[in-house]
């Protein structure tokens, strides 16, 4: 009787003793105290949302596929595909991903896979894995293996001109002008005397009247009538400036200059500001990197800084309203227009300006993994 006596106030004594130390370690250990679960949101995507790509069962008809899932605040992803539905052997992981989005840089071999993913927060606590997904990949697929970031920020031409053609290729294509498309090239021509004889208006326009009622003729015409205007004044720019790539023609590119640097006196977000009037905006950002990126060359350095504070706002500004909403709901069709503007922005002021590099990055997700919506 002792002994058992003995035995259970040891047992006791053991007892609370762990009792403590287990508290002692909850108070101790940050974080222990109160485990926060992170669940998963796998609500169904709804109209107007891009959804969970490839759906169950899909066939892809690109290989590798691009994969789609419903976004959440906080969190950077991690994906795996397996040929078996327990994934004992992963063919695929990426991890760290900051969109919610994502085209492998490889294709994968033909056949039938299982995918899923999770996500994970600032503090590296992971959610649950989402439900799996079968694809299938055909022996037919096109290859459209999306390239990682640096690799394809490091294609892009260190020195201009960037936008359409490369500097190794200039050559090439005033070869062309003087044989097999001088008739291309000579149109031109005769819209760069036109533009000498008659040059655009470059005086900033107006922004909207006080009071006016939007949606109105007289709003539609200052509306609509900025974007005409704009584009006028910039396009003709960034023609004066292609067509003296070609021909060199000095007198073409020195007025693209001057057009140019009369638009970058214009406030970023003002009456053509993207998110003023983004009929205005838009060919603003892609007629004016044009034209930089053309009669670059003939900048000095204090213009080229000019026209890169302009585009460091007119850039962000598109950036911060596209990224990354448009990801996940892409059917605005203006936006469905302005995040390959932006593209061209970041290229030709790829570094040059601040965050042009993820203005590209951006812009190439949503090519491969959010195109085209219709």
């Amino acid at each position: 009787m002792m002994v058992n006596k003995k035995l259970r106030k040891e047992n006791v004594t053991l007892k609370v003793l762990a009792a403590v130390i287990a508290l002692v370690v909850l108070l101790v250990v940050p974080g222990l105290a109160a485990v926060e679960y992170l669940t998963l949101d796998e609500r169904p995507a709804v109209g107007g949302e891009w959804g969970y790509r490839p759906a169950e069962g899909a066939v892809s008809a690109v290989n590798p596929p691009s994969f789609s899932w419903r976004p959440q605040k906080g969190m950077t992803w991690e994906i795996e595909c397996a040929r078996d539905p327990k994934f004992r052997k992963v063919e695929y992981r990426a991890e760290d991903l900051k969109f919610n989005v994502h085209c492998p840089p490889r294709v994968f071999k033909p056949g039938t896979y299982r995918w899923r993913y999770r996500g994970k927060d600032e503090k590296g606590r992971y959610t649950n894995w989402s439900r799996v997904r079968t694809f299938t990949i055909t022996r037919d697929a096109a290859a459209m293996p999306l390239p990682v970031r640096e690799e394809l920020l490091s294609r892009i031409p260190k020195t201009h001109p960037r936008l359409f053609l490369r500097p190794e290729k200039l050559g090439q294509l005033r070869k062309l002008a003087r044989g097999q498309m001088k008739a291309q090239y000579d149109r031109l021509v005769r819209e760069c005397e036109r533009l000498l004889a008659n040059p655009p208006a470059t005086k900033e326009p107006p922004k909207y009247p006080k009071g006016m009622v939007r949606g109105s003729e007289e709003w539609r015409k200052v509306w609509w009538g900025n974007r005409t205007y704009t584009i006028k004044a910039l396009n003709g720019a960034a023609t004066l400036a292609f067509t003296r790539l070609l021909g060199g023609q000095k007198k073409y590119g020195l007025e693209a200059k001057r057009i140019l640097l009369e638009c970058a006196k214009w406030e970023p977000k003002g009456s053509t500001g993207y998110r003023y009037n983004d009929e205005a905006g838009m060919p603003y950002a892609y007629y004016f990197s044009r034209a930089y990126t053309f009669v670059n060359d003939l900048l000095s350095e204090k213009e080229k800084q000019i026209c890169r504070e302009v585009m460091q706002v007119r850039g962000d500004e598109m950036y911060r309203h596209l990224c990354p909403r448009h990801l996940w709901r892409p059917y605005s069709s203006h936006s469905n227009r302005a995040w390959h503007f932006l593209g061209e922005v970041g290229i030709s002021f790829l570094g040059e300006v601040e965050g042009a590099e993820d203005w590209v990055w951006f812009a190439m997700n949503v090519f491969y993994n959010v195109y085209p919506v219709w």
